[in-house]
């Protein structure tokens, strides 16, 4: 075993929320990458109209942790977790759209792709 095989155990991080309710707020979210930042930061910019931006970090690789920002339009009315909230129910139900696909066009039902 090299020790680059050698991962240290960290405790689960919790979703931290720092900033006001309507503007602007940051969302520290735990055991998240890139994977999960890009694809929120996509679907916060190009399906909601209150946002004005969406961006994200994970400031160090051996640290979990997905820093997602959110900055509604001057005047919004809606809080800024109701439209991260959104988000991840749109990107749920996209990747539910390309899991149906994906399942039409291999023949191979839901219950085998989970054996």
């Amino acid at each position: 075993m090299s020790v680059n095989e050698v991962q240290k155990a960290l405790p689960p991080t919790p979703l931290v929320i720092k900033g006001s309710t309507y503007q602007s707020q940051t969302f520290a979210i735990g055991d998240e990458d890139h994977t999960l930042g890009n694809s929120l930061r996509h679907v916060l910019m190009n399906s909601l109209s209150d946002v004005e931006f969406a961006g994200y970090s994970v400031p160090h690789p051996s640290e979990p942790v997905l820093q997602l920002r959110i900055q509604h339009t001057k005047g919004s009315t809606k809080k800024v977790a109701q439209s991260l909230v959104e988000s991840c129910g749109t990107l749920g139900d996209l990747c539910d759209i390309v899991k149906g696909s994906v399942e039409t066009r291999t023949g191979i039902p839901d219950d085998e792709m989970k054996a």
